[in-house]
């Protein structure tokens, strides 16, 4: 009896093994913050790369098991990671919410004038706040200052007798501290904004037949396949300036495109 539980156990777990190894497929469904479907994302499964993109609605479907990291990526959103769970597997189904990159450009939308450091920066207030802190600042009128007149110290001598005193710059020190969430977001920002105008960049570094004529990618897809092959690292390669690796892998990635642009058809 004992013989034949021990069997059923070792059964039951490399079953359980298997089960977990093997990848299914699940049916995702990708949507914004208003909960509208998100169309020609790229999601790809960084465990094994293959890929697929949403349809009109929001859906796609990949094969994946409890483990797996997937990446989405869409010109007009925030790139997002994520983790297959279990539950993700028994379900076989995904619902991912995406941040669109022009909110998250609102958000850290940052004055021009704004220096970075916290002693010259001031924060936005109403209209009338700050003439009136200035103007009680500054007013002097009721001020008694015959008590003061009557102080006199080393430096009131040193400065009547001194005739370089008087000509002598009125200076001051201020430590600033830098603001370091500001300059985070600059960063961010710049990053965005780099992401934003990528596509139109290349286009013009290359030109238009190179894209349409070479690599046959019709015209109206042409945003939608430079996001395509942002999982590659095509963005840092043009900032380095490496122009033939950026050549080969547009050419590598244009052909399982189209494929898959044919597939979903």
């Amino acid at each position: 009896m004992k013989k034949f539980y021990f069997i059923f156990v070792f059964f039951s777990f490399c079953f359980n093994i298997n089960t977990q190894l093997q990848r299914v497929e699940i049916t995702g469904t990708l949507v914004d913050l208003n909960s509208d479907a998100i169309a020609n994302a790229h999601i790809v499964n960084l465990n094994t790369n293959m890929g697929t993109i949403s349809n009109s609605k929001g859906i796609f479907k990949l094969k994946v098991k409890e483990g797996d990291w997937i990446k989405i990526t869409n010109l007009k959103y925030q790139q997002k990671k994520l983790k297959i769970t279990r539950s993700n597997i028994k379900s076989k189904t995904k619902l991912i919410y995406l941040i669109s990159n022009v909110n998250l450009l609102e958000e850290v939308e940052i004055k021009k004038r704004i220096t970075g450091f916290l002693n010259f920066d001031r924060i936005e207030k109403s209209k009338d706040t700050i003439p009136k802190i200035d103007s009680l600042y500054y007013d002097f009128s009721k001020m008694d200052i015959k008590p003061i007149k009557k102080v006199y110290t080393k430096a009131d001598a040193l400065y009547n007798t001194d005739p370089t005193m008087k000509n002598a710059p009125v200076t001051f020190a201020a430590v600033s501290i830098p603001n370091y969430r500001l300059i985070k977001k600059r960063k961010l920002r710049k990053k965005l904004t780099f992401k934003v105008s990528f596509p139109d960049k290349l286009k013009q570094l290359l030109g238009e037949r190179y894209f349409f004529e070479k690599l046959k990618i019709p015209k109206d897809k042409y945003y939608h396949f430079i996001d395509y092959c942002s999982y590659v690292g095509v963005e840092q390669l043009y900032k380095d300036k490496k122009y033939v690796d950026l050549l080969k892998i547009l050419l590598k990635e244009s052909k399982s495109y189209l494929l898959l642009q044919e597939k979903n058809k």
